[in-house]
């Protein structure tokens, strides 16, 4: 007792003293903050009392906040305000309440693509195709699609009527009742009214599954689709995660503890080095285990890198395609007091089991997940397009119609998916399942080729931008001989400003006299107080 009694004493003294060293330190922490802010106070006084033009304040402000996010040089570090709040949680999420569509502007108006798996579109009776002419009696001719969605959306149980013309010219008043819509990320190869086909090859019993992004459902939806395969005997899968920008970070780490028993899966590092985060595999629900060719493009990014990179890796799956986007970058979303915003940045990147950064920075020659050798299958932008479009074919919910071949074997998937990239994955997983190899590896390196990739859509990119300019000139020239016509001299071109230009001289027959150097300013001021050194070519 009489120990205690001394002990108490001590311990409340030195608890104390912790905080009395912590307090000046927090204190000193604080007042530097609201110092920070001082001139950028003054600033705004000055202007909103003194300047000839009034400031728009909410513009002031969302400029500070931008220019803050714009010192960073980092293009996934973005702001939210209160009034993309709901977009963006509906993006985050994969969620949202509303009668569950996809739709498009087709001559002007509404239209539906395809009504979503079990919607209330569906149920009503919504069919691909159809034209949505108003909705709660407003027409949506020549509407923007934000606002006539925004009208679709709503409370859940509510009910929203629009009016409709099917493709056989009936047009029908339908009334939907709006209920939580949870995106679906997983998906076959074409549909069979409702269902998806995942039939690559039933003799050998090969299936394919495409997942779009990773969300809070992706993973069920995922093991629900290949439980039901592997019943109907599935021994070999195409995992396509083109074209998927990522989501979720614990997605993506159940996704590829579904395929692996044991090892990381994935670090986090922060700006220091320092491990914060290390994801490991669990024996427990891991998946049988079967051939896997994984499909990734340029712009399958940050999830869908961790999961192609982790089953590499691990020599769980062969990758297929080009090599992948390279966002490594972790982002954590915080939001601002007092319903303020939403600020997602990056804290830190992601690290491959090998130890293989996924980020791509500017300087970099190694980013990503690159296809294993033998398997580096590059379409050109074009080319992707059209397989793109194709695809959209098969993707819409239609009446079931008996398919003449239930199985997509690489000559049907070429002829009409225009798929060569998925044509190869099923040749690939038919050579391994058949004959126990996998095959030959090629000579294509694919760093070579993500950099010919970029290096011809620089090239496609300039192209357009002359071909524009090009035109530009043309009407300028129309434009000047027309005010020539009717009397009116042509306007000049306005006065340029050169930084850092270079003044060259040359004779009659086109030989370089001089080179002169211009460090900036308008060139007139420039030629009459900038001193000119001239440079003789050697």
């Amino acid at each position: 007792m009489r120990v205690k009694q001394i002990l108490a004493p001590v311990l409340l003294a030195a608890v104390f003293g912790a905080l009395l060293l912590q307090l000046p330190l927090a204190i000193a922490e604080r007042t530097w903050d609201y110092e920070w802010f001082d001139p950028i106070i003054d600033v705004r006084r000055i202007l909103v009392d003194h300047a000839f033009r009034e400031p728009d304040e909410k513009r002031m402000q969302r400029a500070m906040i931008d220019a803050m996010i714009g010192t960073l040089d980092d293009p996934h570090t973005i702001y939210i305000p209160p009034s993309a709040q709901a977009e963006f949680n509906k993006d985050l999420r994969g969620t949202y309440v509303g009668i569950g569509a996809e739709v498009r502007i087709i001559d002007d108006y509404l239209t539906i693509v395809t009504p979503m798996d079990g919607s209330p579109a569906l149920e009503a009776g919504v069919l691909a195709g159809d034209v949505v002419l108003e909705v709660e009696g407003e027409s949506t001719y020549q509407k923007p699609i934000d606002k006539s969605i925004d009208r679709l959306m709503g409370e859940p149980g509510t009910p929203v009527t629009i009016r409709v013309r099917h493709l056989d010219g009936v047009e029908e008043d339908l009334t939907i009742i709006r209920r939580r819509i949870v995106t679906q990320t997983v998906k076959g190869l074409r549909r069979e009214g409702e269902r998806w086909n995942h039939c690559l090859d039933a003799d050998l019993g090969l299936s394919y599954v495409r997942v779009t992004q990773f969300n809070s459902s992706t993973v069920a939806e995922l093991r629900d689709a290949l439980n039901q395969l592997l019943t109907t005997g599935t021994k070999g899968l195409v995992l396509d995660l083109r074209d998927n920008h990522g989501g979720s970070l614990p997605a993506a780490e159940r996704m590829a503890d579904l395929f692996l028993e044991e090892g990381v899966l994935v670090s986090v590092k922060g700006r220091d080095g320092s491990e914060r985060h290390i994801a490991r595999a669990k024996r427990a629900g891991t998946l049988p285990r079967l051939p896997m060719v994984v499909l990734v493009n340029g712009n399958s990014a940050s999830a869908s890198e961790i999961v192609a990179g982790a089953l590499q890796d691990h020599g769980r799956a062969k990758v297929l395609g080009t090599r992948s986007y390279g966002k490594g970058s972790v982002q954590e979303v915080r939001e601002l007091p007092f319903g303020r915003g939403t600020l997602k940045f990056t804290s830190a990147h992601y690290y491959l089991p090998s130890g293989r950064s996924l980020q791509r920075c500017d300087d970099s020659t190694v980013w990503g997940v690159d296809p294993d050798p033998g398997l580096v299958v590059a379409v050109s932008d074009e080319d992707y397009g059209k397989m793109i479009r194709a695809r959209r074919e098969y993707e819409v919910i239609r009446k079931p119609q008996e398919l003449l071949d239930p199985c997509a074997h690489p000559a049907w998937i070429r002829e009409n998916l225009l798929d060569e990239q998925l044509a190869r994955a099923t040749e690939a997983l038919q050579m391994r399942v058949g004959d126990g190899e996998w095959p030959a590896a090629g000579e294509d390196d694919s760093g070579v080729v993500a950099f010919s990739l970029d290096l011809e859509r620089a090239t496609n990119h300039r192209a357009q931008l002359l071909g524009n300019l090009a035109r530009l000139d043309e009407k300028i020239r129309e434009l000047s001989q027309l005010a020539a016509e009717v009397g009116r001299p042509p306007l000049l071109p306005p006065d340029v400003d050169l930084l850092e230009g270079t003044l060259t001289i040359t004779d009659k027959d086109g030989n370089l006299i001089g080179a002169y150097r211009i460090d900036g300013g308008d060139l007139e001021l420039a030629l009459g107080t900038v001193e000119l050194t001239p440079r003789v070519p050697e």
